[in-house]
């Protein structure tokens, strides 16, 4: 017997109805969808603008999909919910009131989604580490209360942060506040190596999200504020709504990397011309470059179309979203250097130069002068934002920072001269108890 029907909620809206297909799922958008927004309105993606027509499972598919972990942690999520791994539909139909973005998918039959006032039982430093320590045979917290899902395969929680500063589980679909990512074994130094990644990004005036370093039963935790939350006058938890760039592009999250057939620059940069304000479209770009210029600095090969993504707000603008899930992948000899993204050309993170940056940005449309403009004035930021960033995370290695400052020389070494070098050796650790109020974004 054929499964009933799920509704596709987003800002109060009841705006499709997502159906089991031959090939994967079908979307159609509602009669109150299309009654409050005009057609061609990236409400949900937009890989699918609404229109009358439904979309089928060569669109609709990969969209949906990109909203459910991957690899091992989506095959034990699967198993505990008594559900076969590839069965997507049934996963949303399980996970999906909350999930990246504003989106609430559930039975059609369900009532509208419950507010985002968080109302449970707040948890204990000592319960959020046990929680952490159960990670890998409990991904990402799901459990029979907590039902969540987020794209990726790095174990990590998901919490909501209450009004006074403590955590919660996101019970009965209430919103998730902040993604809590342990440091993995294999990468160690992981959780200093994002939060420098981070501070730089901020240091260079790109819009970054906002983490801090917390220790949780003798554990360190980087502490990251989803930047598709934000926190109303009256306390109340709300959603925005975002999507990754292989949702936007309709490409299946398994084909992430550009080498496996995955987004590449010039694709997103096209779809950024398209989808944002003609005012805002060269803005954009700018953000663009200014992104990938950034991952180059600090050996980030790991920018891949799911670490870039789109914001939507409810008038349906599109934008580029924060920097998020970035790192120095070249500290860790035993990773593929493999960019995730070509640029202008060159594959390996270590041969991108600036000729090779200039030339990605002006295969945008960009004018190449304007491009060069850009990529310099980033580039000319780099040492006072690394030597700030580094001194600013107590216990990062630092060959991390040394290799972004050799970079950034090799990038515009006649512009910029000779560049002292100091940084804060390995001390004593200062973490964060994590117990002030949740900023509002």
């Amino acid at each position: 017997m054929a499964r009933p029907p799920l509704a596709v909620w987003v800002y109060g809206v009841r705006a499709a109805l997502l159906e089991r297909a031959r090939a994967g799922m079908r979307l159609t958008y509602t009669s109150e969808a299309l009654d409050r927004f005009p057609l061609n309105t990236p409400l949900l993606s937009v890989s699918m603008p609404v229109a009358v027509t439904a979309y089928g499972a060569k669109t609709a598919t990969p969209f949906f999909d990109g909203l459910l972990p991957e690899g091992e942690a989506r095959q034990m999520i699967a198993y505990d919910l008594g559900v076969p791994g590839e069965d997507s539909f049934a996963l949303l139909e399980k996970l999906g009131r909350e999930c990246a973005g504003a989106l609430v998918i559930q039975p059609a039959t369900d009532p509208p989604p419950a507010g985002g006032t968080p109302s449970t039982q707040p948890l204990g430093q000592s319960e959020v580490g046990e929680l952490i320590k159960l990670l890998r045979s409990h991904p990402l917290g799901v459990s029979d209360s907590v039902r969540v899902s987020l794209a990726g395969m790095q174990e990590k929680l998901l919490l909501t942060r209450l009004p006074d500063g403590g955590w919660a589980l996101p019970r009965g679909g209430l919103p998730s506040t902040h993604i809590l990512k342990p440091e993995p074994p294999l990468l160690p130094g992981s959780v200093e190596n994002e939060a420098f990644s981070l501070e730089v990004a901020k240091a260079l005036g790109l819009r970054a999200a906002a983490a801090q370093i917390a220790e949780f039963s003798g554990r360190k935790v980087l502490v990251v504020e989803r930047f598709d939350r934000w926190v109303d006058d009256r306390g109340a938890v709300q959603r925005l709504h975002q999507e990754d760039m292989c949702q936007a592009l309709g490409i299946p999250s398994r084909r992430k990397y550009e080498q496996n057939g995955g987004p590449s620059l010039r694709q997103i940069a096209a779809l950024l011309r398209r989808w944002t304000a003609a005012s805002s479209g060269l803005g954009e770009l700018d953000a663009l470059l200014q992104q990938v210029v950034l991952h180059v600095v600090i050996g980030n090969a790991d920018a891949h179309g799911k670490n870039l993504a789109l914001l939507h707000d409810p008038s349906g603008a599109v934008a580029l979203a924060p920097v998020y899930d970035v790192m120095a992948t070249t500290h860790y000899p035993g990773v593929d250097q493999t960019l995730g993204m070509y640029v202008g050309g060159a594959r390996q993170g270590g041969e991108v130069t600036l000729a090779n940056l200039a030339s990605e940005g002006a295969s945008w449309g960009m004018p190449e002068a304007r491009a060069r403009q850009v990529i310099e004035e980033v580039v000319e930021r780099v040492p006072e934002a690394v030597l700030g960033a580094a001194r600013s995370v107590p216990g990062l290695p630092p060959s991390v920072a040394e290799r972004a400052l050799e970079k950034g020389r090799a990038l515009l070494e006649p512009k910029m001269g000779p560049t002292a070098i100091s940084l804060p050796r390995p001390n004593a650790r200062r973490v964060s108890s994590m117990t002030g109020p949740t900023s509002r974004r």
